[in-house]
């Protein structure tokens, strides 16, 4: 297992290496990063400017929640962006490679490239993180154990969710392209806000079918202490449920893969 993590983040390091060769383009990427996240941090600086709270929740909270969804999203682009190039793989026949070679083909679309944008997403999300944990009096050493274990469950889940919404690639002659990631991606992203300001439907989606609730706004519910005890191991549930999913429709999709190449 060292070994295989040893490698992954050997070809993470080269892909690093690779991109800094083009010194602006490098950095302009990570600005941008950080400018779409600064961006999105302003809705809520403007609803509460006038509002105490929403709903019992306050603007650090909700902060507080993106700060999450950041870090997962952060480190999923930059670890696991090979997920998203999976469709273009299988339309333009790259895919035979990958079973051709005797490494598990789950490893070699994990650590295939990196996201650039991703670091500065995910480093957003680290400074914030802590930052508002001390805004509400929440930070110690027992909330920022809680909060790392948080993160991986919450990378793991948004990563089987990438990896699940893509390898419907599988089954799809669409030009390597089907809309299914990005709209699982975008429905995600209505749970950087608490889950009691929607519906019972958006709740139930949110929470079982597109389960981003379980990477951020869990996290919050359970450190401000307003959920009981049984959700402090759901979202290590859900996780770990919704990777093997992923994985098992990954590898049936593999079983009804066709080379493609034109």
């Amino acid at each position: 297992m060292l070994a295989i993590i040893k490698i992954f983040l050997k070809m993470k390091e080269q892909y690093i290496k690779t991109e800094m060769e083009y010194t602006a383009n490098f950095w302009m990427m990570l600005l941008s990063g950080v400018v779409t996240r600064i961006v999105s941090m302003a809705a809520p600086f403007v609803i509460y400017s006038n509002i105490p709270d929403i709903a019992g929740w306050k603007r650090d909270e909700i902060y507080l929640i993106m700060s999450f969804l950041f870090i997962a999203e952060g480190l999923c682009s930059v670890l696991f962006q090979g997920i998203w190039e999976m469709p273009g793989m299988v339309f333009h026949g790259r895919f035979d490679c990958i079973l051709s070679r005797p490494v598990s083909p789950l490893f070699q679309v994990l650590s295939y490239g990196m996201g650039l944008q991703g670091i500065s997403v995910f480093l957003t999300g680290a400074v914030c993180l802590p930052l508002f944990l001390g805004r509400l009096e929440l930070l110690s050493v027992r909330s920022a154990f809680m909060s790392l274990f948080y993160i991986v469950c919450g990378t793991v889940l948004c990563m089987s969710i990438y990896l699940l919404g893509n390898s419907v690639v599988f089954w799809f002659d669409a030009g390597g392209k089907t809309a299914l990631p990005f709209t699982m991606s975008s429905i995600g992203q209505y749970a950087r806000y608490p889950l009691a300001l929607y519906p019972k439907a958006v709740r139930i989606l949110l929470l079982f079918l597109i389960p981003y609730g379980f990477i951020c706004v869990v996290p919050v519910e359970i450190l401000r202490g307003s959920v009981s005890f049984l959700w402090c191991v759901l979202p290590a549930v859900v996780s770990l449920g919704f990777f093997l999913l992923a994985r098992a429709v990954f590898y049936r999709g593999i079983r009804h893969y066709e080379s493609m190449g034109m």
